[in-house]
């Protein structure tokens, strides 16, 4: 029987994405020094104050949330089929004080070839948005993505009504659309830090 080489690099990827995915879906919101905790404060509200001058409604999804979890500069990316991401964040509560800190690790199926490295927030529209988010588990949702060597677009979207995602890739390259499944990890902020 003749394998081509082909056949045997696709296989090869989507075993290690496989074993990526594994792998990743066993890590949770663990420890957190001071040092990576003030960075990811920075690139927290640089993520925020880049994604207020870009999107028309980001400020007022602020003022109106009772919450939002910031996830600055996360991968993403899916080759041919299947692919994978994800990324850390703070959440926060209305008055801008963290709460929280999270993990986020993304499944994706679809038809694409991507890579992004984006922002990412997700503002709660009641309690009941938040108190799940805390809680953790899996969302499942869809994205539209194309992209060339920073220019880009991706619109995506969840299958709820108590959140809205606002995301915008710094860098990106290739062109799919895809289904996401988001596992997020949380715990308490003063449950992460180390002293």
């Amino acid at each position: 029987m003749h394998v081509s080489q082909t056949h045997l690099h696709r296989t090869g990827i989507l075993l290690a994405l496989l074993a990526l995915a594994a792998t990743l879906t066993g890590c949770s919101a663990t420890r957190l020094s001071q040092k990576n905790y003030a960075i990811l404060q920075s690139d927290s509200r640089a993520a925020m104050d880049r994604l207020s001058q870009i999107e028309p409604t980001f400020d007022g999804l602020v003022q109106t949330s009772v919450a939002y979890a910031v996830f600055p500069g996360g991968f993403n990316g899916v080759y041919y089929l299947l692919g994978a991401g994800g990324g850390r964040g703070l959440l926060y509560d209305a008055s801008g004080s963290v709460l929280g800190y999270s993990r986020q690790i993304r499944l994706n199926a679809g038809l694409a070839l991507w890579i992004e490295y984006a922002d990412l927030v997700i503002f709660f529209r009641n309690e009941q948005a938040l108190e799940r988010f805390q809680q953790g588990g899996w969302s499942l949702g869809g994205e539209l993505a194309a992209g060339f060597l920073g220019w880009g677009a991706s619109g995506q979207t969840t299958f709820t009504r108590d959140h809205v995602i606002v995301g915008d890739p710094r860098a990106s390259l290739g062109l799919g659309a895809f289904f996401t499944v988001d596992n997020f990890s949380y715990r308490n902020i003063d449950e992460v830090l180390q002293p």
